[in-house]
C-alpha cells in the first residue's frame, strides 16, 4: 500500500502497518521524511544483502551443525558411560553367582566325594595308560624314525 491522503484529508496505512502523515509543503518535513525513508531503505538493503551473502550463511550453518554434532557427541558419551556402569554391575553380579555356584559344587563334593573321586581315578588311569603306550613305542627299534615320519 502506498501512503496518501484522499480528498477527505484522512491518512492511510502503509504495507508495514505505519500510519502515514499527510503530505505537506514544508521543505523541512519533506527532508525529514526523505531521511527516514533512506534509513528504512538502507535497513532493507542490509537485510537483503545479508540473505544473499552465501559465504556468511554457510559459515552460520556450519556453526549450527557443529553445535548439533557436539550435542550428539555429548549424548553418545553419556550413553556410553551408562553402558559401562551397567556392564560393571552385570560383571559383579556374574562373579557373585559364579562364587556361589562354586561353593555349592564344593559343598556337594564334600558331602558325596565318591563320584568325584571315581572321575579323578578314571582320569589318572587314562593318563597312565597313555604314558605306558608311548614308552613301549619309544623302546622298540626304529621308534625315532617313526616319530620323525609321523610329524
Amino acid at each position: 500500500m502506498s501512503t496518501s491522503t484522499g480528498k477527505s484529508g484522512r491518512t492511510r496505512t502503509t504495507a508495514t502497518g505505519v500510519t502515514a502523515v499527510p503530505p505537506t509543503d514544508d521543505p523541512d518535513l519533506i527532508r525529514a521524511d526523505i531521511a527516514q525513508t533512506r534509513a528504512e531503505l538502507g535497513d532493507t538493503v542490509e537485510h537483503l544483502a545479508a540473505r544473499a551473502d552465501v559465504k556468511t550463511r554457510a559459515k552460520e550453518k556450519v556453526a549450527e551443525v557443529r553445535g548439533q554434532a557436539g550435542q550428539v557427541k555429548d549424548r553418545a558419551t553419556d550413553t556410553a558411560q551408562v553402558a559401562v556402569v551397567r556392564a560393571k554391575d552385570a560383571a559383579q553380579v556374574t562373579a557373585v553367582r559364579a562364587r556361589e555356584a562354586t561353593r555349592r559344587s564344593v559343598g556337594k563334593a564334600r558331602q558325596r566325594p565318591a563320584p568325584y573321586v571315581g572321575v579323578l581315578a578314571g582320569l589318572a588311569t587314562a593318563l597312565a595308560a597313555v604314558l605306558l603306550v608311548r614308552r613301549r613305542r619309544a623302546s622298540k627299534p626304529g621308534a625315532r624314525l617313526r616319530r620323525w615320519r609321523s610329524r
